[in-house]
């Protein structure tokens, strides 16, 4: 029966191929053809929309935070693998393209098509009269600068995280030997996407004169900056690189952090961008204005460099409520480490670990401070603190949940365990709203109990909506302060260096930084820009992997106990996932091994 099945698809082939002859040279009917597209200079703009679509955001089911000592996804096992230095080519964890999308291997998916359009694009004018030609040139000369910006963008990204890659300046078209195909030089790598994104540069325009998301001048120059920085720091230019797909054989350390320096110094001399004013010295206000700083539903503040909009009126949309806590109808996936807490200072600007110590047989925090006497830890910190990051008391949205409504009608964030007891005798005891503990949605809270307040949306109820068109900024002004101050730093100019570094801190309304500058640059850098995709980048490039993932994975556990009229509560850090394991190959991902059995002559990351 199957053979006659078969002959039967056979036969109905070869009429209908009988029957429509030179059909493979035929248009197809659901799409235009790239002749057609680009015969046309608005459908090579749709083409160029439907690019930017697959530029990725950090919005996804783990996020990258959860890559570093940041915090971790509520389930534990997404990026455990990595964690655990377990790790292979088989292997990867949760880096794929399903949650991270915008630096894997898949990437390559899009160059291609990034390709087709600016094998192309220089044709597009040909096809309009004399009058013309010259208004459409000038468009589509901006046209190919956000091509090959897009392209040094995900070239930057898969770089980052690969190292050397395979370079495609065209389309690969069928026929092509593929197994010629190697991996470039990280130097080499390096290289082609600067050329690109300087390029890029000089063909866009400065941001207030593109139309907004679109790539602009000051986009191209600071990923620009990014990947430099990158390619100057202790991991690719110590001289200790395994091979030269990840980093250089003999690299010039002046050389290379100059041309860091220089590309983030032309960022701030076009005078486009500013660090948004959040009212310093006014704390309060700081912190208000630091959380509404990442829920715009547009890409016109100053400071936003470039970045990912969702429209809900069109159906495009990001799902928020996977970060929200349980108790307000989220999945608590996101959330912080309390070492990650800790890391924010006073509102004095000292250091936390001066004010407060954790017994080391209890876990319990201990007020050792002589100048801040209020017994809870999460009191008297950084504003950022509280624009970012959700714990126990920290007010969030009304309880639409009819029974915790009331309860509490307002919205507190309800991570504690309240205890009664009478004469030694426990009476009662009520497990708090957002924990793993709770009456509803317990599955849904995570370990650390504590979630992520940064990026999130208090006007939107998961349990009603969930979807938001809050934006994703993939870089901003603050960052390229961060990268000029490091690498005037690296250079030895530290007066200049402070200045930056300071800018930020001020506008906090923390004063100056003591100390060592490298150690305050690698703090503000944490808290700064806390879920905002960088960290992982930053302890590999600082080459502090090691130090960063022997931090515990650390939660809060808070006990609020009446006992015959008197109230106590208690603040006991508690590990929230197993301890890390770091292995010298977690610095690379690597190539899974499903691409080196199709390209066997792929020269696999080290430690793979």
């Amino acid at each position: 029966m199957k053979k006659n099945t078969y002959i039967l698809i056979f036969l109905t082939l070869a009429l209908v191929l009988q029957g429509c002859e030179n059909i493979l040279d035929k248009d197809p009917l659901d799409r235009y053809s790239d002749a057609v597209v680009f015969a046309d200079v608005n459908l090579a703009d749709k083409y160029l929309m439907s690019l930017y679509n697959k530029m990725g955001h950090g919005n996804s089911s783990v996020m990258m935070s959860a890559m570093s000592d940041e915090g971790a996804n509520k389930r534990g096992g997404s990026t455990d693998t990595y964690h655990k230095g377990e790790q292979t080519a088989d292997r990867t964890g949760g880096y794929n393209s399903t949650w991270t999308p915008n630096g894997t291997w898949d990437r390559f998916s899009v160059i291609q098509e990034i390709n087709t359009f600016l094998a192309n694009i220089d044709d597009v004018p040909n096809g309009y009269d004399d009058l013309q030609k010259p208004g459409v040139k000038a468009q589509t000369d901006v046209m190919k600068g956000e091509a090959l910006f897009m392209r040094g963008f995900a070239y930057s990204q898969i770089c980052r995280v690969y190292g050397g890659l395979p370079l495609f300046s065209k389309p690969n078209q069928f026929g092509d030997d593929f197994n010629a195909i190697t991996r470039a030089t990280f130097e080499e790598t390096v290289n082609f996407i600067v050329s690109d994104l300087t390029e890029a540069a000089a063909l866009l325009k400065p941001k207030s004169e593109m139309e907004m998301g679109r790539a602009t001048k000051e986009a191209a120059l600071a990923i620009k900056a990014r990947i430099l920085l990158f390619a100057a720091s202790d991991l690719t230019a110590d001289g200790t690189a395994a091979n030269t797909l990840v980093g250089y054989a003999s690299p010039d350390r002046t050389a290379l952090w100059t041309a860091a320096r220089d590309a983030a110094k032309a960022v701030i001399d076009m005078g486009t961008c500013e660090l948004e004013d959040f009212g310093a010295p006014d704390q309060e206000v700081v912190a208000q204005k630091f959380f509404e700083f990442f829920k715009p539903r547009d890409l016109s503040s100053k400071e936003v460099i470039w970045g990912h909009m969702y429209q809900k009126s069109k159906g495009i949309e990001e799902s928020l409520m996977r970060n929200y806590p349980n108790g307000f109808g989220g999945d608590g996936r996101n959330g912080p480490w309390m070492t990650m807490v800790d890391e924010f200072d006073m509102k004095d600007g000292s250091k936390f670990s001066e004010h407060f110590s954790i017994d080391p047989s209890t876990g319990v925090y201990q007020n050792i401070s002589s100048t801040f006497l209020n017994e809870n830890p999460f009191r008297d910190r950084d504003p950022r603190l509280y624009a970012s990051i959700l714990f126990d008391s920290a007010k969030w949205q009304p309880r639409l949940r009819a029974d915790y409504a009331v309860y509490d009608p307002i919205g507190y964030v309800n991570t504690r365990t309240t205890i009664y007891k009478e004469g030694g005798v426990e009476i009662s005891r009520h497990n708090g709203m957002d924990t793993r503990n709770a009456s509803w949605n317990s599955n849904n809270g995570n370990y650390q109990r504590l979630y992520v307040k940064k990026m999130m949306d208090d006007e939107i109820f998961p349990q009603i909506d969930g979807y938001s068109d809050v934006i994703w900024i993939f870089i901003r002004y603050a960052e390229v302060l961060f990268m000029y101050s490091e690498a005037c730093m690296e250079l030895g100019d530290i007066p200049t260096a402070t200045t930056y570094l300071n800018m930020i801190r001020n506008r906090a309304g923390l004063p100056d930084f003591t100390g060592d500058i490298r150690e305050a640059l690698h703090h503000e850098k944490k808290v700064e820009l806390y879920f905002e995709e960088n960290r992982w980048y930053d302890i590999r490039r600082w080459k502090i992997l090691e130090e960063a993932f022997s931090t515990p994975n650390t939660g809060i556990d808070i006990v609020e106990l009446h006992e015959d009229g008197v109230v106590t509560t208690t603040w006991t850090a508690i590990q929230a996932a197993p301890p890390n394991t770091y292995v010298p190959s977690q610095y690379w991902w690597p190539i899974r091994q499903t691409e080196i059995t199709k390209a066997p002559q792929l020269q696999q990351n080290p430690g793979f």
